[in-house]
């Protein structure tokens, strides 16, 4: 038998004492640089802060283009750190940008900030329970969107003035995501223009880079006008709008039978008429349509308007359409990703608490209502699979307004603010995105973006080898404007059917 001495003892116990201190904090690996190090534990420091920015926006939903509270609350933020604010870009009364710095390389950084209709719930709550029915709430966590890529590019000036870095950062506060339009809006204007490399992130269930692409999309309205008259006395006299958009919607659905399977097609009756006795004399459908490329939804669209102009001819009456928005899918940049990819690693995963991971629990078990399998928020930093390249490379079905991702290099982050298996736009959602673990994800996907703004800002080979990539990716492609220059933002009612001071909740 060995007899174990006291040197021994005390050298075992150092390492037992070590590798727990490496448990409970941040790995920094040696690819941090001091500048990089400087910006994350300037967001480490900034918690209470980014806590407050990032609470205030969930307890004040505002839907898309009247976010004026969240808005102002980020202005404010990059303002009182020494950015440079320029308000109403675009059309857009809530979206600006705002500057540090001057000169190249500019980086720019997204920040979304608005809710979503009818999602009201109480933050913590497992039960569903408004807080105002009817009003909106963060069901896809753009009140820390904003904030954590607001806190980022604010990390990477902090890192820049101490370091003496040269460049610009561009946070680009960007509204109306959840319809589609601001950044589609603000990149056919050049707003975005003279941006190096794009930056963004969303709230999910992952951590670490987002090397997917998403569906692309058309968000149209069709009107239909016709004469109104008397149905049971003088129908002859009429001519039905309603008819027109029912004949319309019977020839879309025989349309997807020779469509790729993979596109889909959503729509609604917005207006139907008034009355049964009264031959309806306007009529309004609205229409989504995705597809994995812009090409195939270009074919549909193209489709869609012979359709509509038939239903019209069909029934005598008189069709207008609008182009809300329209969106290409997301082109992803494998060079930049796999940067992204090494300082996601080196940052590690958001520090989840035993306490965090049990509200994750009683998330999945009592709001989801499914089984408990594993932990409830990822604990772990993944890594995509970079042998495959766009366009063969993973994809959501949903879309988001990433045009300019075909106009600059683009970076994206994802960070586990929500529990595993809890659907996007959901009341379970919202209970979540004001809570303390949303948070620390959020506070995390910070650091995630501002060290790589330091990392391009000091490394033009990385910017120069993801712009060859780019280029060679719109060279087979090719990349046009798919909202028409004629087409102008859309108004909220447009966009909603009502007025701002009808939602519920809203400030009178």
């Amino acid at each position: 038998m060995k007899i174990v001495g006291s040197k021994e003892i005390v050298g075992l116990c150092l390492v037992f004492i070590s590798m727990f201190i490496l448990s409970v904090q941040p790995v920094f690996s040696a690819e941090l640089t001091p500048p990089m190090k400087t910006a994350v534990d300037w967001i480490d420091g900034s918690r209470a802060v980014y806590n407050e920015i990032a609470r205030y926006i969930w307890e004040n939903p505002e839907l898309s283009l009247v976010e004026f509270k969240s808005s102002a609350k980020l202005q404010e933020y990059l303002t009182r750190n020494g950015f440079k604010i320029e308000k109403g870009v675009a059309g857009m009364s809530t979206a600006f940008v705002a500057t540090w710095g001057s000169g190249k390389p500019v980086i720019g950084i997204l920040g979304e900030f608005d809710a979503l209709p009818s999602l009201s719930q109480e933050s913590g709550n497992t039960s569903q329970k408004p807080i105002i029915p009817g009003a909106p709430g963060h069901g896809c966590g753009h009140n820390l969107f904003g904030t954590s890529s607001a806190s980022a590019a604010i990390a990477a000036a902090k890192a820049m003035q101490k370091h003496g870095i040269k460049g610009t950062v561009k946070f680009f506060g960007t509204p109306a995501e959840e319809t589609l339009v601001g950044k589609v809006f603000m990149n056919r204007d050049g707003v975005f223009d003279g941006t190096d490399i794009m930056i963004a992130w969303h709230p999910g269930e992952f951590n670490g880079v987002s090397y997917l692409t998403n569906l692309a999309i058309d968000n149209i309205k069709f009107r239909f006008y016709g004469r109104s008259s008397h149905a049971g006395t003088a129908p002859e006299a009429g001519r039905s709008a309603l008819d027109a958009v029912q004949l319309m919607n019977i020839a879309m659905e025989f349309m997807r039978e020779h469509i790729t399977q993979d596109a889909r097609i959503h729509y609604v009756i917005t207006k139907g008429g008034d009355t049964p006795n009264n031959v309806p004399p306007f009529s309004e459908v609205w229409y989504y349509t995705r597809a994995p490329r812009r090409a195939q939804v270009n074919q549909i669209r193209s489709w869609m308007f012979d359709i509509a102009k038939s239903a019209a001819t069909m029934t005598q009456t008189r069709m207008e359409y609008q182009i809300l928005t329209a969106s290409y899918e997301r082109l992803t940049n494998r060079v930049l990703s796999i940067k992204g990819d090494e300082i996601a690693k080196a940052i590690g995963a958001p520090p989840f608490s035993p306490e965090d991971q049990k509200f994750g629990e009683e998330v999945i078990r009592n709001a989801l209502k499914r089984e408990v399998k594993g932990e409830a928020f990822s604990t772990k930093v993944d890594t995509p699979d970079f042998n495959k390249v766009f366009p063969n490379v993973d994809s959501s079905k949903a879309s988001a307004d990433v045009n300019y991702t075909w106009k600059f290099p683009s970076l994206w982050f994802g960070t586990a603010t929500q529990a595993k298996g809890t659907p996007g736009h959901s009341w379970p959602l919202v209970c979540q995105t004001g809570t303390p673990a949303s948070m620390k994800a959020g506070l995390q996907v910070s650091k995630y973006m501002a060290a790589s703004i330091v990392e391009l800002l000091n490394n033009q080979k990385l910017i120069e080898d993801a712009w060859a990539e780019h280029n060679k990716y719109i060279a087979e492609f090719g990349y046009k404007e798919p909202i028409p220059p004629e087409v102008k933002v859309p108004s909220f009612e447009d966009l909603y059917g009502i007025k701002p001071e009808a939602v519920p909740g809203a400030s009178k």
